[in-house]
């Protein structure tokens, strides 16, 4: 019979203070076991490191932005919309109408009719924008056979530095008569870093009070109780940034892959020993950190891309992040001791 910290191991049945342990650990003893616990974390860090590379190739869109466009007036003859991820313009011709789109010097760069959109190949503003490769003379050239032109416009990019507010126009000519479309483009200032920090820290503090504790919460009840904090606040925020309108299927592909892993996590707590489960507690919360460190941006930038409000994905971030660094700490301390505890 061999003696073990806490348990005593014998045969293929291992025997803790006061009881049969559920779980048969056939050919099984503590030292293969955190081996392959560890190979299985190394693994779950490979497949996280490599999870960004994936979706990067599957065009993720930004989960924040600096400012908001909006439009002001615009003619009866297009339908206007300003997407809030990176400020491209969209005009969507109405039927009936002929719309010419000026460029930065004031000329024709762009047509929609019946036929679609057209580019003119004279414009420098159209060659600057990528729509033809270079300027020459010549007549409209075919550029699509779609009512809606969609282009990043320059005059939408940005502001000057310490102003917060501008007007933007683009001019147009509608069936013949001058136009333009107008609109506001504001900077949203990110939040407050020292009012986050604050709640970081409140979101640690139990985790202090907990272990210092007379009774004492061991490190994988705290491994398993913060990693589920961790993972359903990440889960929270991934629901925000899935159903939002920008979303492209890479952070939905992303959200779901989130998903997959949470629900091994709590199957594996729910069936496993109490050592298993403080180290599937100790993975949920350094999923959830990984994740929420690459989610970070919501708090550089002022306009949270979400279907929820930005407040509440902040807080999901940060109590994914807060909740993920103790789960993952308590669960490295649990695999690095004994599998077993000492006998009374």
């Amino acid at each position: 019979m061999e003696r073990r910290v806490g348990w005593t191991i014998s045969g293929d049945t291992a025997v803790e203070q006061g009881g049969i342990v559920r779980r048969r650990f056939a050919l099984l003893y503590p030292g293969s076991f955190r081996a392959r616990l560890k190979t299985f974390l190394l693994v779950a860090v490979a497949a996280l490191a490599a999870a960004p590379t994936a979706a990067a190739h599957l065009h993720t869109g930004v989960l924040a932005v600096d400012y908001r466009a909006t439009v002001v007036s615009a003619p009866k003859a297009v339908k206007t919309r300003i997407y809030t991820s990176d400020r491209a313009v969209a005009l969507t011709l109405g039927a009936g109408h002929v719309v010419v789109v000026r460029g930065y010097l004031g000329e024709p760069f762009a047509r929609l009719d019946r036929a679609g959109t057209s580019v003119n190949p004279a414009s420098l503003t159209a060659v600057g924008l990528g729509l033809v490769s270079t300027s020459r003379k010549g007549g409209w050239v075919q550029y699509s056979r779609s009512h809606t032109f969609v282009w990043h416009d320059e005059r939408l990019r940005g502001l000057p530095a310490h102003v917060d507010e501008g007007r933007w126009t683009i001019p147009l000519v509608v069936d013949g008569n001058p136009s333009q479309i107008s609109g506001i483009l504001s900077r949203v200032p990110p939040p407050s870093s020292w009012k986050w920090v604050l709640v970081a820290i409140a979101l640690l503090l139990p985790a202090g009070l907990m272990r210092a504790w007379p009774v004492g919460f061991r490190a994988g009840h705290l491994a398993v109780l913060f990693g589920l904090i961790s993972a359903l606040s990440m889960l929270v925020a991934s629901v925000g940034f899935a159903f939002n309108t920008y979303a492209s299927a890479g952070k939905r592909f992303e959200d779901v892959a989130e998903f997959a892993f949470t629900a091994v996590g709590i199957v594996t707590i729910i069936v496993g020993s109490p050592h298993v489960r403080a180290i599937a507690g100790g993975a949920l919360g350094l999923l959830g950190l990984v994740v929420g460190l690459s989610e970070f941006e919501v708090f550089r930038h002022g306009l949270v891309l979400s279907a929820l409000p930005g407040t509440v994905v902040r807080l999901a971030v940060l109590t994914s992040i807060s909740a993920g660094a103790v789960a993952a700490a308590m669960g490295f301390f649990v695999l690095d001791t004994p599998a077993v505890s000492r006998e009374a």
